[in-house]
């Protein structure tokens, strides 16, 4: 019976293990995603303030590189992922007219 309950117990950690890993993975795709949409509403609102010739806005540009190459505007947004200790970038395109 002893045998049982610590193979069980065994069974039980792993599992608690597996589970915070596959929850930490789909809080950072989560995070990515969010970014990445975060990065296309900045690239879209600043392409437009850009083809009528008004600056993009300090609020707008927070966080975010703005560029402009050729007809393309690029946004660079930076991810902080696993509270800061790893990271990534979103980066999106609007066209200019």
């Amino acid at each position: 019976m002893n045998g049982e309950r610590g193979q069980a117990t065994i069974e039980l950690v792993a599992f608690a293990a597996v589970t915070a890993m596959v929850a930490v993975g789909l809080q950072a795709v989560l995070v990515a995603w969010a970014a990445q949409g975060r990065a296309q509403g900045i690239a879209d609102q600043a392409a437009v303030m850009v083809a009528e010739g008004r600056p993009v806005p300090a609020e707008l540009r927070h966080g975010a590189r703005i560029r402009v190459r050729g007809h393309t505007l690029v946004v660079t947004l930076p991810v902080p992922l696993a509270g800061g200790l790893a990271g990534t970038t979103a980066v999106a395109r609007a066209a200019l007219p």
